[in-house]
């Protein structure tokens, strides 16, 4: 492996912000879903109306199946950001990516 300075500097900007994200926050593989359902109770308002009780969930992929994981409402803005940041993280190693393939050609 060479030394990091053969790097061209985009591309050691770029693994540079890779790492400040990674290092810096929590992050969660998946997306947050809203679902409407409703509860079963005979006497609730949801047994009347079309729609239920709204409700957060994080929907994951272990394996080959998806799993939703309830999340309570003073979580959800964390579980968010968790979310996003992933996001952003793919984004930059996609960046990161094309940097070397641009090297190898």
């Amino acid at each position: 492996m060479n030394h990091r300075g053969y790097i061209p500097s985009r591309e050691r900007q770029a693994r540079s912000k890779l790492a400040k994200i990674i290092h810096g926050k929590p992050f969660l593989q998946g997306s947050i879903v809203k679902r409407a359902s409703k509860c079963g109770k005979d006497n609730c308002w949801c047994a009347k109306e079309s729609i239920g009780h709204t409700a957060c969930y994080l929907s994951i992929r272990i394996g080959k199946k998806r799993k939703m994981i309830g999340i309570s409402g003073s979580f959800e803005k964390d579980a968010r950001e968790w979310v996003m940041t992933y996001r952003q993280i793919n984004k930059q190693i996609a960046r990161v990516s094309q940097y070397c393939l641009e090297r190898i050609k």
